[in-house]
């Protein structure tokens, strides 16, 4: 049986582009400091790190939360649809 989902507006799932490239880039930035620092070991103090990327994490789950938010309220309001496949386009085992 399908399952119904929220319709959004276009413009709540463009911030998804914004947010996944954000989210992106945390990576690059976590995984070149562990990699700094498993070479040639911390640099600077590790407190401060860690409240900086606490700091730039903070606004991109913000921004997945008011996205979950506003699905929510979309599907609490009714406006959703159901999305079915035919069997040609699903997965085969």
């Amino acid at each position: 049986m399908a399952k119904p989902y929220p319709i959004l507006p276009a413009s709540v799932l463009d911030e998804l582009k914004d947010l996944n490239g954000a989210l992106g880039a945390y990576d690059v930035l976590m995984t070149a400091w562990i990699n700094q620092t498993l070479t040639e070991g911390p640099a600077g103090d590790p407190k401060h790190f860690a409240a900086g990327c606490q700091f730039l994490l903070r606004p991109i789950l913000e921004g997945f939360q008011a996205i979950e938010s506003q699905a929510t309220a979309f599907r609490e309001m009714g406006v959703v649809g159901v999305c079915t496949l035919d069997e040609s386009d699903q997965e085969k085992p």
